[in-house]
């Protein structure tokens, strides 16, 4: 039987979107502060072009589109990711782009999205929301969609991030990954599991927003009534049939964490790593920090640092504030 995102063609991928995406580093913890595994590497996505990993989906279907496409213009929802990452793409490529945001999706990040001359439209509560609408707008005046998690090309560009892996650390035997409509997860285990099928793969994903667990679970795709977690981009009410095949062919584990445990590991990543991360960036740092994943047996285990979206001006003016208060009257 075919497979569903075959290793080839993870590799083309890679070669396709190479000039305009960053290798990024997979970054070793301070030798004084090697609190969960003295051999945990973290891959910082969080410095990847546009702040997320999103940016190898999206490179990877506009790379791919036809004259007449591109003409046309683009079009995705967003919780914000992937509409900074299109933004950018489209701006690179010469191609104008609309992205619908929900009503949650924060001001800091449609800044982002205006400032690379997208069109930005809100529309709902969330994703799931703005995405029935924009899939309408899309159909309306003939606009490709650009589908974060739900497309093979999406899959296929994110399943670069496990080859990068796999060059830096070929000793890899652990990925922890965060998870929200599980395109990331799923590009990378089928690009890590068809290399190497015993490397342990283990999601990571909100209490508020389980969407993976509860489809994992019931063994079939499952809609959330509703999500509550501030990890906005970790938060569709439900993964797709083709994300939840390739997590049920490959992910070993869904590991769940609070918003608290995500915001006391952002604290972490910036005090002892100096790295500046969204929710969903820490999520898989808080899964160590909580215990709700164990990495102690593995010998090279590497955790996935999603995305770096945070609004840099609220940790700016608090250390402002702060310096204020030390400072003599």
């Amino acid at each position: 039987m075919e497979h569903p995102l075959p290793f080839q063609a993870i590799d083309a991928a890679r070669t396709r979107i190479a000039p305009f995406i960053r290798h990024t580093p997979l970054m070793p913890l301070p030798a004084s502060r090697g609190d969960f595994h003295p051999n945990l590497r973290l891959k910082l996505e969080n410095v990847q072009v546009a702040g997320s990993f999103k940016a190898r989906g999206v490179f990877n279907h506009l790379l791919q589109l036809d004259a007449q496409q591109r003409e046309r213009g683009v079009i995705a929802a967003s919780g914000g990711n992937h509409g900074l990452a299109l933004a950018y793409a489209a701006w690179r490529l010469g191609v104008s782009a609309t992205v619908y945001l929900p009503a949650r999706a924060s001001v800091d990040r449609e800044r982002r999205i205006a400032a690379w001359g997208a069109r930005i439209v809100r529309y709902g509560d969330t994703w799931d929301d703005a995405h029935r609408r924009a899939i309408e707008h899309a159909a309306c005046e003939g606009l490709y969609y650009v589908h974060p998690f739900d497309d093979v090309r999406t899959l296929e560009g994110q399943g670069t991030l496990g080859l990068e892996v796999l060059t830096d650390a070929p000793c890899v035997d652990l990925v922890l990954i965060a998870v929200g409509g599980g395109g990331l997860i799923g590009g990378v285990a089928a690009a890590l599991k068809q290399a190497r099928p015993g490397i342990r793969i283990i999601g990571v994903e909100p209490v508020g927003a389980p969407t993976m667990t509860v489809s994992l679970n019931a063994g079939r795709l499952v809609e959330l009534p509703a999500v509550h977690s501030i990890a906005d981009t970790l938060s569709p009410r439900a993964l797709s049939e083709r994300t939840l095949d390739l997590a049920l062919r490959y992910v070993d584990e869904v590991a769940l964490v609070t918003d608290e445990q995500m915001v006391e590991a952002m604290r972490w990543l910036w005090t002892e790593c100096n790295q500046l991360v969204e929710p969903a960036g820490a999520a898989v740092i808080a899964a160590l920090q909580s215990g709700a994943v164990d990495v102690t047996r593995r010998s090279a285990p590497v955790a996935v640092i999603c995305g770096g979206n945070a609004d840099a001006s609220c940790v700016f003016e608090g250390y402002a504030a702060a310096q204020a208060r030390r400072s003599p009257s």
